[in-house]
């Protein structure tokens, strides 16, 4: 199932929250629109899932902590049977916890704290900000997500695939077919060593690189693919995410724990190895150089600098370095870049995809890449995280060197 509607004229607007106060310091703020209408109230889960059947509104906004049913199960109900926008509302987490990012993984589109959203309603710029959260969570399209199937998805491409693993004695290739992860070992054919087959003993070539950029508005889109992919496709990872560098190594421990591949904050001086997903903080400009037959991460951090451009920056970094064995993603971001770098990554032949923009919650960066470069305009996660791990699957086999 599927929401995607677009309102024309005034977007309803259905807030649910156990606090009378709250509700009303939100009535108060949204009256000021003409284009914004509170189509009703609920003050828990069970109200809640009842009034959206009545009302059909174009967005929600939840609170986490409530009685009978709180935020939480409220939404995974929510996304299962009737998909709508939803930001999620926290007196007790604050944005970039483990249960902010457990929101976004079950489908809101946004999370704010309550003290930082609802600080100074009075103050013109504040309510700008609130306005504009709405406004944006109201253009998405928002698909049913069943927490019991999430990773089915992407997964489905590798099942059955055979993996291709060498004996580190004697470089003999051997194939195996139906990989069974239980086994832990398997006796070369050729000089009868045992070859392990335990993902973190097993050394991964570093073929393939797919450098993936992104707003502070891309952390739920990067939920729906990075877990999604198989750390034997070989080749490695690299994320920049335009926010602040607590926010983003609080986001790399969250994405680890839930991932195959090995997620790490990218440091200065790291060799790229396959099977790691590298993440950098807006704050970060990053170079890659050769170096004894591999490639290492240059990395030059300075929190007081505007980060923008710093998506351009790594992605020409990677095209220059590595040619065609490169492959640009943009995700959901109001600033602007990404699009140069883009441009860099086709002129050396190499492949880019840009997240539709009804998937992002902030639209300027991928609408303006897929506008100038005529790229695809109708890649969902799911779909980006199936092309990804095919660009690096038929790239695993080719040996490189730096």
């Amino acid at each position: 199932m599927t929401n995607s509607k677009q309102p024309e004229t005034c977007t309803r607007l259905l807030i649910v929250d156990d606090s009378w106060v709250l509700r009303k310091i939100m009535r108060t703020t949204f009256s000021q629109r003409d284009d914004v209408e509170i189509v009703g109230e609920a003050t828990n889960g069970i109200e809640a899932l009842e009034q959206i059947l009545k009302l059909d509104p174009d967005v929600i906004l939840l609170d986490m902590e409530m009685p009978i049913m709180d935020g939480m199960t409220t939404l995974q109900h929510l996304m299962i049977h009737t998909p709508i926008p939803t930001i999620m509302l926290s007196s007790l987490s604050k944005t970039g916890t483990a249960r902010c990012f457990d929101a976004l993984k079950y489908g809101a589109v946004d999370f704010v704290g309550k003290n930082t959203f609802f600080q100074s309603m009075d103050s013109a710029s504040h309510s700008k900000l609130v306005f504009g959260k709405v406004f944006d969570a109201a253009s998405m399209v928002v698909e049913s997500i069943d927490p019991m199937c999430q990773r089915a998805g992407a997964r489905n491409f590798v099942k059955g695939r055979e993996k291709v693993i060498f004996c580190e004695d004697c470089g003999t290739r051997h194939i195996i077919f139906n990989w069974n992860q239980k086994c832990e070992s398997k006796k070369c054919m050729n000089c009868g060593d045992e070859i392990s087959l335990l993902p973190n003993k097993r050394y991964l070539r570093m073929n393939f690189l797919t450098v993936i950029g992104t707003g502070k508005s891309g952390y739920a889109n990067l939920l729906k693919i990075i877990p999604f992919l198989d750390r034997e496709m070989g080749g490695a990872l690299c994320v920049m995410i335009l926010d602040k560098p607590k926010y983003v190594a609080s986001f790399v421990k969250y994405l680890d724990s839930i991932s195959d591949l090995e997620v790490v904050l990218g440091h200065n001086g790291t060799t790229l190895e396959g099977g790691c997903c590298y993440i950098f903080s807006g704050a970060d400009t990053v170079q890659f150089s050769p170096y004894s037959g591999h490639y290492t991460m240059q990395i030059e951090t300075d929190s007081s600098q505007n980060s923008s451009g710093n998506i351009d920056k790594i992605m020409s970094a990677a095209a220059v370095t590595l040619k065609d064995r490169v492959a640009g993603v943009l995700l959901s971001g109001s600033e602007a870049d990404g699009n140069k770098g883009i441009e860099a990554i086709l002129q050396e032949n190499g492949t880019c995809m840009i997240l539709k923009p009804g998937h992002c919650l902030q639209k300027h960066m991928s609408s303006k890449a897929i506008k100038q470069h005529d790229l695809e305009d109708d890649l969902d996660e799911a779909n980006l995280a199936i092309k990804i791990q095919e660009n690096h699957f038929i790239n695993k086999e080719n040996v490189i060197t730096a």
